[in-house]
């Protein structure tokens, strides 16, 4: 081969390699050697919001409605394994340098707890049940030491019981309770899964390599998107260090009401946007701010290796969204859609942004936004439990982060509306009457449309 032609190969071969070098690479298991690991930028949000406030990040909590013979002796065998399969799940947290460290214990115990309320009288046993789970999903857990997850069973009747897992935010999310009732109803049943490919300490690595390469062409986004941020959402009352109990209430419409605001956008909507445009309308109006910034979820479980990891996956965004005045709905929907679209393509770590777009701190107020919005996907059926009916238990927690909290969930022809308000901000019948006003704001707007 002459001489030129070989240098144009042995140049296009360089470019291939360093190309493969700079395409990110999937998440790979560290070793491990027994010394502490790094935390993922997840974790480290929950870790120094609790140095000031030891409350400031509420529990996810999983509830099971279980009819059937309950062998007690296999579901505690099943709960050991369960943490057994999952690091997340058996690790503490130890600082140095002001930085938080994970530490794996395998010996970490199992909490299980049985509590009997067949003596009570019928009609007071669920509602018994339901206080109880919701005492105990404001349980804090040490996580210096652990345990930081707890399993009760609550006895209804011989044939009825319900199950209730409480977990700190730390070590799993939302999705992260779908994979452990999954894997609680197979170990219960016998079966034995086959082991995650990676444990949430090796996605904490991985996603650390990339924020950090992401970090220089997004952050200049944050920094001129952020700012100018107006005064705080929500005045009134000052909120209290350390009080997060909160207020829920909620409403169920008809998917209809989500459809009609769907048919009044310029270009194409999806509920989400549809929603979260209906609920800026509904700050607009409780607070007279015109700039309105909400905050929205972003799950980072996008690879396919974490699809079976249990661990803490959610990133804060926020959706700065202003309205002129006069501006229609249709309009708003297209700014909701492009601030959401803008927001996620620049995503970056909720504590960096914080720290690195040069956002003012006000004690007691959440940076950035006060207000949030978060919209599930359909609740899918319990996994089959080996001789036992499952079926979803729903509860209400009511421990607040935010002063204002919005979850939409689609629950199959209706949304299911839940308000969760901070009573630091809002009395208990402020945060009740929110559902009803909301539900009338979406029938205004869908007949605008």
């Amino acid at each position: 081969m002459p001489l030129p032609e070989q240098a144009d190969k042995r140049r296009e071969l360089v470019a291939r390699l360093l190309a493969q070098k700079a395409t990110p690479q999937g998440v790979t298991p560290l070793p491990r050697d027994g010394s502490p690991l790094a935390c993922s930028h997840e974790q480290r949000r929950i870790w120094l919001a609790q140095q000031s406030d030891p409350t400031a990040a509420p529990n996810v909590t999983l509830g099971v409605r279980l009819t059937g013979a309950l062998d007690l002796a296999r579901l505690a065998d099943a709960c050991t394994a369960l943490i057994a399969r999952h690091e997340a799940l058996h690790t503490v947290y130890t600082p140095a340098d002001g930085e938080p460290y994970q530490e794996i214990r395998p010996g970490l115990p199992a909490p299980f707890e049985f509590i009997d309320l067949s003596g009570l009288p019928e009609p007071e046993r669920e509602a018994t049940a339901l206080g109880l789970a919701r005492t105990a999903s404001a349980e804090r857990f040490a996580v210096t030491s652990g345990p930081i997850l707890r399993l009760t069973v609550y006895r209804i009747s011989a044939w009825e019981h319900r199950l209730f897992l409480v977990c700190h935010h730390i070590a799993a999310d939302g999705g992260s309770l779908a994979i452990m009732a999954d894997d609680l109803a197979s170990l219960y049943s016998g079966a034995r899964p086959s082991a995650p490919p990676v444990q949430y300490a090796d996605y904490a690595a991985w996603s650390a390599e990339r924020s950090a390469r992401r970090l220089p062409e997004r952050l200049p986004y944050w920094t001129e998107r952020l700012s100018g941020l107006p005064a705080p959402l929500f005045g009134g009352r000052p909120a209290e260090s350390g009080v997060r109990s909160g207020a829920t209430a909620m409403v169920r419409v008809d998917r209809e009401a989500v459809d009609r605001l769907r048919r009044a956008a310029d270009g194409p909507a999806t509920p989400f946007v549809c929603l979260c445009a209906a609920y800026v309308v509904l700050l607009q109006r409780m607070t007279g701010h015109r700039d309105v910034t909400v905050g929205i979820v972003s799950a980072s479980r996008t690879r396919r290796e974490l699809e079976s990891v249990v661990g803490t996956f959610v990133n804060m965004v926020p959706l700065r969204v202003a309205q002129p005045a006069g501006q229609t709905f249709a309009g708003l929907l297209t700014r909701v859609r492009e601030a959401a679209a803008g927001a996620l393509a620049n995503e970056i770590p909720f504590d960096t942004l914080v720290s690195r777009a040069g956002i003012p701190r006000i004690p007691g107020v959440h940076p950035v936004f006060q207000a949030s919005f978060v919209h599930r996907e359909d609740p899918k059926p319990p996994a089959d439990w080996d001789g036992l009916t499952a079926q979803v238990w729903d509860h209400e927690v009511d421990d607040a982060t935010l002063d204002l909290a919005l979850t939409a969930t689609p629950r199959g022809e209706q949304y299911e509306l839940a308000f969760t308000g901070r009573l630091a901000r809002f009395s208990p019948a402020e945060v009740h009457a929110l559902p009803a006003t909301f539900a009338a704001l979406l029938a205004e707007l869908g007949g605008a449309g």
